[in-house]
């Protein structure tokens, strides 16, 4: 474990909060208004330290700020399409195990493009997952109730999960070049002004004065702590680190979300969910660490004194 395990391990630990402080807005707010003032706050302050911070955060490589703003496409406008709907229809426990199958879309994208290999311990980690998210939605719909609106909810997180896969694996050889507060800077100001027609009409519609002062609190958190500040810690572990052992802490968020929506929004899991989600981090633990499994005893001594 060191500084950039760390480090992530803390975002882990505010995006669990996350979940919470996003459900307490949305009881004043609506998702697409939540969304869009939390995302303004983060991408003004964004600007605000590229503008007057240190020059090294300032430049870019030719050409690597508009892959930056595609990223951003990715990262912040489709990603938050799908998450503040999603979210808003499922209870903040739910959303976080869904939420966790997060690193198997990793794994499977860098596979993809080549900068993996997925074991055959993997393809199984990946059905037992699913099996588990079957679970984890069956549990909150009352049985397996194949309809839209039962599965809506899940169905927009998993959604959400592929846009973020997409942003941190094609992160990586952008990061390798330039500075992570350049690249999440420009990513999530350029997101944040697509995001917008989306939210149009509820900004249009939006009674400021009778916003209460938990939704304010809720957008600051959200805006300033989980997007300003996470996103730069994020893209500085997969620069360091790549971005399969980075989205390995993923596995944390569901059991951190669910103890913390407990505790502040009174949630609880039904037996059934908590089955599955169980079976669903077994699943993304054997996805990213299966392998090791089936490994000669030997080798893998020689690959840990290595």
């Amino acid at each position: 474990m060191g500084r950039t395990d760390l480090l992530i391990v803390l975002v882990i630990l505010l995006w669990a909060v996350n979940l919470s402080v996003i459900k307490i807005g949305l009881r004043s707010l609506s998702p697409h208004g939540f969304n869009v003032l939390r995302l303004g706050l983060a991408a003004l302050a964004y600007a605000a330290v590229l503008l007057l911070g240190p020059a090294r955060s300032r430049g870019a490589k030719k050409g690597d700020d508009l892959k930056a703003m595609a990223l951003g496409l990715l990262g912040i406008t489709f990603y938050q399409v799908f998450f503040i709907k999603g979210i808003s229809v499922m209870n903040a426990s739910t959303t976080s195990i869904v939420m966790g199958t997060t690193p198997v879309f990793i794994a499977l994208l860098a596979t993809a493009v080549g900068q993996e290999r997925l074991a055959p311990a993997a393809w199984a980690g990946i059905a037992i997952s699913f099996g588990g998210c079957l679970l984890v939605v069956a549990g909150e719909n009352g049985g397996l109730v194949f309809t839209w609106a039962a599965w809506r909810g899940a169905v927009l997180i998993l959604l959400a999960n592929v846009c973020w896969a997409g942003y941190t694996v094609f992160a990586k050889p952008l990061l390798d070049r330039n500075s992570s507060f350049r690249m999440a800077a420009v990513g999530t100001i350029a997101g944040t002004a697509v995001y917008l027609p989306f939210a149009a009409g509820d900004l249009a519609r939006l009674e400021w004065s009778r916003v209460p002062l938990a939704a304010w609190g809720a957008v600051g958190y959200a805006g300033l702590v989980a997007v300003f500040l996470c996103f730069v810690l994020w893209y500085e572990s997969v620069k360091k680190v790549g971005s399969s052992k980075t989205g390995i802490y993923g596995n944390l968020t569901p059991v951190l979300a669910v103890f913390i929506a407990g505790l502040v929004l009174g949630e609880r899991l039904a037996p059934v969910q908590a089955v599955g989600a169980a079976v669903t981090l077994a699943g993304v633990y054997l996805t990213r660490s299966g392998y090791r499994f089936f490994e000669p005893r030997g080798a893998r001594r020689v690959c840990n004194k290595t």
